[in-house]
């Protein structure tokens, strides 16, 4: 008995490391911004491999801290995504010029 539970909290801990390593986790995308609010970014983004996520327009919200260094609708970007709740946050737009 005492090694089964000892076998599951050796479990559960690996399983939190991994979720934490995740959760800090961010990917980097290429695109073009369609517009710009206040709080969010319209982006029509190339396949982003390691999401599994095809070639796709979509509308992302910005964290808080956002670096947007000038983009503006046109402007063809990279950007840097982090995990947010259930979606997925800009955390940073890099004009290509």
């Amino acid at each position: 008995m005492r090694a089964l539970y000892l076998s599951a909290l050796l479990g559960a801990s690996v399983s939190f490391a991994s979720y934490s390593v995740q959760a800090n986790q961010s990917w980097q995308g290429h695109g073009v911004v369609q517009s710009v609010s206040k709080d969010a970014v319209m982006l029509q983004h190339d396949a982003i491999p390691e999401l599994k996520w095809p070639a796709m327009t979509m509308p992302f919200t910005l964290s808080a801290g956002a670096e947007l260094n000038g983009a503006k609708p046109g402007d063809e970007v990279t950007f840097t995504l982090e995990r947010a709740g259930d979606g997925f946050q800009i955390v940073s737009l890099t004009p290509k010029r």
